[in-house]
């Protein structure tokens, strides 16, 4: 919503200056969004969440801000003048569209003058296009109060409105030039002929109000937003009116609300007589306000600080809420626009907004474990499986047992554990892994159109040592399989690969490195996972046996780790940030063929070399006709970087010669020239 600081500054004088009302607007939950100048105005455009309807206007923001800074507001001025009622506006009126429908009937109206400057430049600067007076003063109402409301050019209807559902295949030619076919049961407004209004949505260009109109009928009303929110989004039309009723306007205002428009017509035009149309309603008690009783201690317990108990008094009164008092009880009455309140706990969070979350000295949270007890396995357990979660893996409970020989291309014969009297054929051995479990998991998905996922498992594994004894060890696995993201027109998707497993492994658990291996049948190409320069599991693609046997088109990968064996460490130490830029340098050396880069990266990595904080490995390329079938080039990238001051390109310099030195003597590498 867009805000006219002059405009709220007629409402609430005394108002600080432009920056320390938005900060002040953000913290109450009204969140600033841009600040616009315009000529002699500021206008601040809000962000206002869908339960707070009440703020969608000058006077709503005003009224919130009141209480923020304890100081009075100023009413819009009203016309006091009596007004006659009549009976032959309204004929009938559907209460489950309209629990309370109010209309207003002007005679011989001056629509010729007019529109003033500054209503003109306030709507514009909301983003409303000004029409005529009529419909410039009812959109300026709406702006500044939040009661939307839509006028008919009497002469133009047949008869008495109604508000009721439309039939089939009903027609109304809209304000906006488009003709809508409407649906059985969307709710209009009609005269004794034709639609005049889709309600609550938009008008008919029949009945629209122009500079000849003379006579006209103004409607005020509540609408079920529910009811709204349908019609707009069944004929994706949302107006600045269909937005405030579909969130939920006073019920009980309508004729306030009008004298308000009265008021503004006799400043700026002229008419002859008025008329008020109410239709009855027995049940508008149900709109006036919830009754919640609480106290202080409540207040104090639930924010955990002293509360100045004459604090709690004064800002319901400025959110104009109804409060008694009686010693330390309060009974408190929501009003009319507020209807996000429902309990004690809305009012205890409606006092902290308004004082500022920022007055409340944040507390530390009682541990969830008592660090001093929990074994290593527990916090591993807790700590590796709250990280896989956080990543996008779902967790699987799997039985502990596989069909009968299904593990025998996979494992020893020897160390299988099978079941004397197993319960089905399918259930015959005990799992010596956990893979074959989320791999039949997967199958099951992939099965039923759910081929994109990560799984993970925490289970026992078992093994046979020999004929008396078996053991048994707690492992946590995972498997992902499937593309990364579904299918979009902005991004192509991709298959998750190797490196996306090692990539979460490597951010769950600390201190790891990464051998190739080939021990476990249950993968094909894989890796051992070394933690502190002991093996901790293993980690690889899903064997083709495996997936055969599963008879699984798409390739998935896994790991495997022994829980007993990780090491996490309890307490986390954090480096300062620096915030001076880092310097690059390539380095490319031709090296004998059987040199890893692994082995490059240790021996420079244990020199400690000043500000390097980086390498890795860029490139490799072989050229057999230019250096031989035993020679390969390496492009190597180093990052370096200082804590309190920019790098010099001969601090620099001085390094990389160190590291060409070393590569030379301990390879006997060449810097590339070719």
């Amino acid at each position: 919503m867009k805000l006219s600081i002059k405009w709220l500054k007629e409402i609430l004088p005394k108002m600080p200056a432009t920056a320390s009302l938005c900060n002040k607007l953000t913290s109450i939950g009204l969140e600033v969004a841009s600040i616009k100048k315009i000529s002699s105005d500021t206008i601040i455009d809000l962000e206002i969440t869908p339960n707070r309807a009440d703020c969608l206007s000058v006077y709503g923001i005003s009224r919130d801000l009141s209480a923020a800074y304890k100081t009075k507001k100023l009413m819009p001025k009203t016309d006091k003048t009596k007004i006659d009622i009549s009976k032959n506006i309204i004929k009938s009126i559907n209460k489950t569209i309209s629990p309370h429908y109010t209309c207003l009937q002007i005679d011989q109206i001056d629509n010729k003058v007019k529109t003033p400057k500054i209503i003109k430049d306030r709507l514009k600067a909301c983003g409303i296009k000004p029409v005529n007076l009529i419909v410039d003063i009812l959109n300026y109402v709406m702006i500044e109060i939040g009661q939307p409301f839509h006028a008919f050019d009497k002469d133009q209807l047949n008869g008495k409105l109604n508000v009721r559902f439309s039939k089939k295949n009903e027609t109304i030619n809209g304000l906006n030039d488009k003709k809508y076919n409407l649906e059985k049961g969307i709710p209009v407004i009609s005269d004794q002929k034709k639609i005049h209004a889709i309600a609550g949505v938009i008008g008919s260009k029949e009945s629209s109000i122009t500079h000849l109109s003379k006579n006209i009928i103004i409607e005020c009303a509540y609408f079920s937003p529910s009811l709204i929110r349908t019609s707009s989004k069944t004929y994706r039309l949302q107006t600045d009116s269909s937005y405030r009723f579909e969130r939920g306007v006073n019920p009980i205002s309508h004729e306030e609300s009008l004298r308000r428009v009265i008021y503004l017509l006799k400043k700026f035009t002229k008419f002859k007589k008025i008329y008020l149309s109410k239709f009855p309603n027995n049940k508008l008690k149900q709109f006036k306000g919830k009754i919640i009783k609480t106290d202080i201690l409540q207040f104090e317990r639930i924010l955990g600080k002293k509360i100045n108990f004459n604090n709690v008094v004064n800002i319901f009164k400025n959110l104009e809420f109804g409060v008694k008092v009686s010693r330390n009880k309060l009974i408190i009455k929501s009003p009319p626009h507020r209807f996000d309140i429902e309990n004690e706990y809305d009012l205890i969070e409606e006092f902290a907004r308004i004082i500022g979350y920022e007055e409340f000295p944040p507390k530390e949270l009682p541990p969830v474990y008592d660090k001093k007890k929990i074994n290593n396995k527990d916090y591993s357990l807790n700590k590796i499986t709250t990280t896989l979660v956080s990543k996008g893996y779902h967790e699987i409970k799997s039985y502990s047992f596989l069909p009968k020989s299904y593990q025998e291309n996979f494992t020893s014969k020897n160390s299988i554990v099978r079941i004397s009297n197993p319960i089905s054929e399918d259930k015959a051995e005990l799992r010596t892994s956990l893979i074959p479990s989320l791999v039949r998991t997967y199958k099951y998905n992939a099965n039923r159109q759910c081929g994109d996922l990560k799984i993970f498992e925490v289970g026992n594994i078992y093994e046979k040592i020999n004929k008396k004894l078996t053991s048994e060890h707690n492992h946590v696995a995972g498997l992902i399989a499937g593309k990364k993201s579904t299918l979009s027109l902005k991004t192509d998707s991709s298959n998750y690969t190797f490196f996306d497993l090692k990539g979460d492994l490597v951010s769950i658990l600390p201190n790891l490195e990464f051998e190739a291996s080939s021990k476990h049948k249950f993968l094909g190409d894989q890796a051992a996972i070394h933690q502190n320069k002991k093996c901790v599991g293993y980690c690889g693609i899903i064997a083709e046996r495996l997936i055969g046997a599963e008879s699984i088109d798409e390739p998935a990968f896994a790991f495997e780790i022994l829980l007993s064996a990780l090491n996490f460490p309890r307490n986390t130490t954090y480096k300062e940030i620096s915030p001076f830029p880092k310097v690059k340098r390539d380095l490319t050396v031709l090296i004998d063929d059987k040199i890893s880069g692994k082995a490059i990266i240790d021996i420079i990595g244990k020199q400690s070399y000043k500000y390097l904080i980086n390498i890795k490995i860029n490139d490799v390329f072989h050229d057999d006709d230019n250096w031989g079938k035993n020679k390969k080039s390496i492009s190597i990238e180093f990052q370096f970087q200082k804590k309190k001051s920019t790098l010099l390109d001969s601090e620099v310099n001085d390094v990389m010669d160190k590291v060409i030195n070393l590569l030379q003597v301990k390879f006997n590498a060449q810097l590339r020239t070719i």
